[in-house]
Parts: structure tokens; C-alpha cells; sequence
């Protein structure tokens, strides 16, 4: 098994430094597990020859013995020969076998099963604002700073693993136990992919793209997904990239795309259990306004916008999986199976939320007059709409989402969802989690309820991961750090 380790700063630098270890053995629980599901095979089909074929012979004639007196010459007869029956020689012909290049894999489901006890996990404190190393504001190299300012609740411990150049999106962990992520790297948008080394340095691994934010490995291959967009006016685009430094192949080059340049288009994705890539694509609007409103009071939905589709990554082939959804920018899946999206409200009202998806689900965008989006169209009552799971609060902007399968953190953690809200409006700039069976049904509890504060002290928290030996992994996209939450019980 390969293991990838990260070396650590240690906070405060007299304690040890800490290993990153990627991956755990084979008999520990991790996350979801892959296995394959096989193709067909060639065939050979049998194609008739004739090995031989029938001759006909004729008989001798009679001639006549005596000139005087006439004799009859019988007609002649014609005779066969023996010959072979004809027999069927098989000739091997290939047929193509119907599946691509690698077969879609299915996921394991993960359990809490060797998880450790359940444990009571209070809130992380605030931070405060002073602790900075060099003023009122963080320096890009001040990790002591930020290891002295960020908290996590009793139980947990933070280290900082490395950082991205630029502006990064999202993670994804390889197949060969290293971080990966997009980044945006200029006033232009154009960026990459780049991977951690094991000093917490990044390489680029795959270049080439216009505001790349989604990255996900199809399980079981080494072959990487990116979404970006075709030009900074879109339209958007799913790249495949199977080697290091490979130019990206359009799988999909179609996907509606954008509101502005720096906003809106195909954002996180992630493999689901059945094998195929689920990808949230915004709207091309912040609350449906029309390109003319001389003629038109309101824009109607192009087909795919607001919404996450489902794609076969190997043909390209998608449909709409649910829609409805303003700005879903990243994507999870919990080990039963339940889809998960954060989204994000219109800039003059309320809107930040955490979605429970359904297939077939329509989440009210851009008919959000009931969320308080009073210039949104009139809300259609012949549309069955689906619930919100729960309402964050306005203007945090949900940016990352993760469902916790791994096995380090308490059993009480399985399966609750990790949230990146990034915006500073005194709720924002912190991880939270969210257990679904916790949100009350009662509405005046469920306004008084708040998901716990699982990490605070950050910046601009725009990702988080589960690593593969269980811990959690956030991404800050202002100078790209990147930290690393265990559980030290």
C-alpha cells in the first residue's frame, strides 16, 4: 500500500513534529471502498467457409463398331464424383466490448463500526482578534500565528500541512495518497491542478484551464476530473486528465455558464455509489433578471442551470439529477448514500442553505419569494417543490462539504456534515457541522437551533475534505493554507 507522509511545524516549536499519514492499513476502517464492476468481454462469432465444392464427371460414349449398318450413340450421362461434405471452419471476429477504456466502479459503504466511542464534542471557541505574529492581519508565512489563533473543540488537534499557490478552490486526495487542488493563478482566471509533496510544497500536475474549481479522482483509477470553463464567458466544461501533465479532454464541453466572471458556472463534483459523477452547475442569474426587461420581467431557466446533474464519465451522457439550486458549489455523499449540496441565496436576500437532495427534486430557485427573495419570479404552484434541510445564516456564503465516513472521530461523527461557511459577517469564517437527525422539527427550537462550531480562526475557509486515515482536511483561499483536524480523544 502506498503511504504518503507530511512532516508537520509543530505549534509553539518545542513540541515534536507530526506525521501526516495518508493511509492506514488495509484492515482499519477508512473511507468508502472501491470495487469493481466488470465489463463484457470479447466474443468471437463463427463465420461459414466451404472446404470444398461438388465436380461433375461425364461417362464414356459408344462409338460406332460397324460403318455399314447405323448404331444408336446412347446421350450421354453425367456422373458424380464423391466429394467432401461441406463443413463450417469457426473464424474468430472481435466485437467490441461496450463499456470505455475503465469500468465504472461502485462504492462500499463505510460504517462507524471501529470508530471510537461516542463522545460529547462542545463548540470551538472564538478567536480573538489579536495573536497575529506581525499586526492585525495574518502574514502569508505566519503559520505559528494562525496555529495560535485557530481553535477546534476539546479533543482535537490542528497542523498545518502545506499550502497552494494563488487562489484555491477545492481538494481531492489521489489514489497514491496525496492532496490535490484547483487554483486560480492570475487576474485572468487561468489555473491548475496542483499536487502537495511530501515537504507541503506544490507542483503544478495539470495545467491549461480557465477558472478551474471541481477535482475528483474516478475511484479506483488514476484518472482525474476537473470543471472549469471553455473561455472566461463559458461556456462549462468536465476535463479528463489521465496522466500528469496530459492535456485535459473535454468529456463535457456544453454546461450552461455564467453570471459573471468571477461567479456562477460548473463548480464541485464527486463519484456517487453507482460509479457516475455528480456535478453542481449555478445560475446564469442572481435572481432570474432578464437580459431585456423592456420585454421580459423575469428570465426563465435554460435547461441544466441550477442544478446538479449526473454524468457518465466515460460518454460524456448527462441528466438533470435535481434542480432548483442557485449556486450548489461543492458536492457529498454520505456512506447510506444521501446527497448532500450547499448553495447560496442571491446577493439582497436570504438564501445560504444546506440541501438533503433527492432524485427528481426541484429546491425552489428562482421562485424564492417564501426565502424572503421579494424581486424573485412569482413562486409556480405547479411545481412539487422539495424541503430545505436546514437554513444557514444569511450572507456566510457556504462554500465546502463534506460527509464524515472516516474512522478517527468519534462514532457520534459518522455520517454528520462538515460545511465551509467563507464569508466574515460574524457567523462565517469557520467550519460547522451539521448532524441531520439533530435539526429540530419544532419550529420555534428550530429557530433558536445553531449546527456546532467545529473550527474557527480562519480567514477564508472555502473547502473541506475527509482524508483517508480519517482526519479533516480545510482549505483557506486566502493564501492557500492548508490544515489538518485529528482526533486525540
Amino acid at each position: 500500500m502506498v503511504l504518503a507522509a507530511f512532516v508537520l511545524a509543530a505549534c509553539g516549536g518545542g513540541e515534536q513534529a507530526q506525521v501526516f499519514q495518508a493511509t492506514l492499513p488495509g484492515d482499519v476502517n477508512q473511507a468508502p471502498q472501491y470495487t469493481a464492476t466488470p465489463s463484457r468481454t470479447p466474443t468471437f462469432t463463427p463465420t461459414p467457409t466451404l472446404t470444398d465444392t461438388p465436380t461433375l464427371t461425364p461417362t464414356p460414349t459408344l462409338t460406332p463398331t460397324n460403318t455399314m449398318t447405323p448404331t444408336l450413340t446412347p446421350t450421354p450421362t453425367l456422373t458424380l464424383t464423391p466429394s467432401h461434405t461441406p463443413t463450417l471452419t469457426p473464424s474468430p471476429t472481435n466485437t467490441p466490448s461496450p463499456t470505455a477504456t475503465q469500468p465504472l466502479h461502485t462504492l462500499t459503504p463505510a460504517s462507524a463500526l471501529l470508530n471510537p466511542p461516542s463522545f460529547t464534542i462542545e463548540d470551538a471557541l472564538l478567536s480573538g482578534p489579536t495573536g497575529w505574529s506581525c499586526g492585525e492581519f495574518p502574514c502569508e508565512d505566519d503559520v505559528d500565528g494562525f496555529l495560535r489563533k485557530i481553535r477546534v473543540p476539546d479533543g482535537f488537534e490542528v497542523a498545518h500541512v502545506g499550502q497552494v499557490p494563488g487562489t484555491p478552490q477545492q481538494l481531492a486526495f489521489g489514489p497514491d495518497g496525496r492532496l490535490y487542488a484547483t487554483t486560480i493563478l492570475d487576474i485572468d482566471r487561468r489555473g491548475a491542478v496542483m499536487v502537495l509533496n511530501d515537504d507541503g510544497e506544490a507542483d503544478v500536475y495539470s495545467g491549461g484551464y480557465v477558472s478551474p474549481v471541481g477535482v475528483a479522482f474516478q475511484p479506483g483509477t488514476d484518472v482525474l476530473y476537473v470543471t472549469a470553463r471553455a473561455t472566461i464567458e463559458g461556456p462549462g466544461v468536465v476535463y479528463r486528465v489521465e496522466r500528469p501533465n496530459d492535456m485535459p479532454v473535454a468529456v463535457v464541453d456544453d454546461l450552461p455558464c455564467c453570471w459573471r466572471e468571477i461567479d456562477n458556472q460548473a463548480n464541485g463534483m464527486t463519484f456517487g455509489p453507482d460509479g457516475m459523477l455528480y456535478v453542481g452547475v449555478s445560475s446564469l442569474t442572481d435572481a432570474a433578471e432578464p437580459d431585456n426587461p423592456r420585454t421580459q420581467q423575469f428570465a426563465e431557466p435554460v435547461p441544466f442551470e441550477a442544478s446538479v446533474l449526473r454524468i457518465d464519465p466515460h460518454t460524456g451522457d448527462y441528466d438533470t439529477y435535481a434542480q432548483g439550486i442557485r449556486h450548489p458549489f461543492d458536492v457529498t455523499f454520505d456512506s447510506s448514500g444521501q446527497f448532500y449540496t450547499t448553495d447560496s441565496g442571491t446577493l439582497n436576500g436570504p438564501g445560504d442553505r444546506l440541501l438533503a437532495i433527492d432524485e427528481g427534486g426541484h429546491y425552489r430557485f428562482p421562485y424564492w419569494r417564501e426565502l424572503g427573495c421579494v424581486e424573485c419570479p412569482l413562486t409556480r404552484r405547479d411545481i412539487d417543490y422539495a424541503d430545505t434541510l436546514y437554513n444557514l445564516p444569511d450572507y456566510t456564503l457556504p462554500r465546502g462539504i463534506a460527509a464524515y465516513t472516516g474512522a478517527q472521530f468519534p462514532a457520534n461523527m459518522f455520517n454528520e456534515v462538515f460545511v465551509a461557511l467563507w464569508h466574515d459577517n460574524g457567523s462565517g469564517q469557520r467550519i460547522v457541522r451539521v448532524a441531520p437527525d439533530a435539526i429540530p422539527d419544532d419550529a420555534e427550537e428550530l429557530a433558536a437551533w445553531e449546527p456546532p462550531v467545529f473550527m474557527t480562526g480562519l480567514i477564508r475557509p472555502i473547502d473541506v475534505i475527509v482524508a483517508p486515515d480519517g482526519a479533516l482536511v480545510v482549505l483557506d483561499s486566502v493564501y492557500g493554507h492548508v490544515w489538518r483536524v485529528t482526533y486525540t480523544g
